[in-house]
C-alpha cells in the first residue's frame, strides 16, 4: 500500500501533477481556486520547466507538493 503524501499547498508552492493524458507537469502555483472547472477545486500556475505555459489542474491530480516555506518536498 502506498503511503499518504501531504498534498496541501499555497500560492507560490510548486506542484507536480499528472494530466488526463498521462503527462507529468511541474507547476508553480499562481492561484488556488475553489472552482477551477466543472465545479471542482484546483489550481492555476505557470509551467516550471521553462516552457512558461499557463496551465490549470484539479487538486485530485496532484502527486507531490514542494513547499516554498520549508524548501522541501512534502511527505
Amino acid at each position: 500500500m502506498r503511503p499518504t503524501v501531504d498534498k496541501t499547498y499555497k500560492v507560490g508552492d510548486t506542484v507536480r501533477y499528472e494530466t488526463f493524458t498521462g503527462e507529468l507537469r511541474t507547476v508553480k502555483v499562481t492561484e488556488k481556486l475553489d472552482e477551477v472547472k466543472n465545479g471542482r477545486a484546483g489550481f492555476a500556475g505557470v509551467d516550471a520547466n521553462g516552457k512558461g505555459m499557463n496551465v490549470w489542474g484539479y487538486n485530485s491530480q496532484i502527486l507531490r507538493v514542494f513547499c516554498q516555506e520549508q524548501k522541501r518536498w512534502k511527505v
